[in-house]
C-alpha cells in the first residue's frame, strides 16, 4: 500500500510538471519580421507595404518599442518585429531604417 502511494504521488508530480511545460510551450510567442514602407499611421495601428505590394496592418500597444525612439512617418522604411495575438498582428518593435 505504501509503495503504491509513493508511485501515485510521483506520477501526479510528473503529470503536473509535464502539463506546466506544455502550457508554457503553447503560449510562447513566435516573432516574425516584416520589412516595408509605412503607408499610414493611426492612433494604435500602423500599415506597412512591402516591395511585392503586400500591405500588413499592425496593432501598436503600450509595449511596442520604437528604434530610434520615435514613431515612423509615412514613407519611411521600417522593420516591424511582430507576433500574432487573437488574430491580430501586434507590433513588438518598429525599427526605422535610416537613409544614409
Amino acid at each position: 500500500m505504501k509503495q503504491s502511494l509513493k508511485y501515485g504521488v510521483a506520477f501526479a508530480v510528473l503529470v503536473v510538471m509535464l502539463f506546466s511545460i506544455g502550457v508554457e510551450l503553447a503560449f510562447a510567442q513566435k516573432y516574425v519580421t516584416f520589412t516595408g514602407t509605412v503607408v499610414s499611421i493611426h492612433k494604435k495601428s500602423l500599415s506597412v507595404k512591402d516591395s511585392k505590394g503586400t500591405t500588413m496592418n499592425f496593432v501598436m500597444g503600450s509595449k511596442t518599442s520604437f528604434d530610434p525612439g520615435r514613431m515612423p512617418d509615412v514613407g519611411e522604411r521600417v522593420d516591424v518585429n511582430y507576433y500574432l495575438k487573437r488574430g491580430n498582428s501586434v507590433a513588438h518593435q518598429v525599427k526605422i531604417k535610416l537613409v544614409q
